[in-house]
């Protein structure tokens, strides 16, 4: 346990139980933010750019969350969503996306 009594979790063993959270990043000032408060509660988190890199979700994050930034999804050029990350069947929270 740590200090704060509240058990201690290594990223080693949360990626072997598939205890992590995947934080997607579409250009959010928060994006670091929400990752901290994540840790805070002990949870494993990794961010990653929305272009996703081969292998990421094989790990089976429990969790996604999309942090949105300032460009608006119907620009020309703004980050693209893989609708692939639906068919996953973890639950996804868009943040100001």
């Amino acid at each position: 346990m740590s200090s704060s009594g509240a058990p201690q979790r290594d990223s080693a063993h949360a990626l072997a139980q598939n205890d992590w959270i995947l934080v997607l990043d579409y250009g959010s000032q928060y994006t670091q933010l929400i990752a901290r408060r994540i840790r805070e509660k002990h949870v494993y988190c990794e961010i990653h750019p929305p272009v996703l890199e081969a292998g990421l979700l094989d790990r089976r994050p429990s969790g996604i969350i999309l942090s949105g930034g300032p460009s608006s999804v119907f620009e020309q050029g703004a980050p693209e969503f893989d609708a692939s990350l639906l068919e996953l069947g973890v639950p996804i929270l868009g943040i100001c996306y």
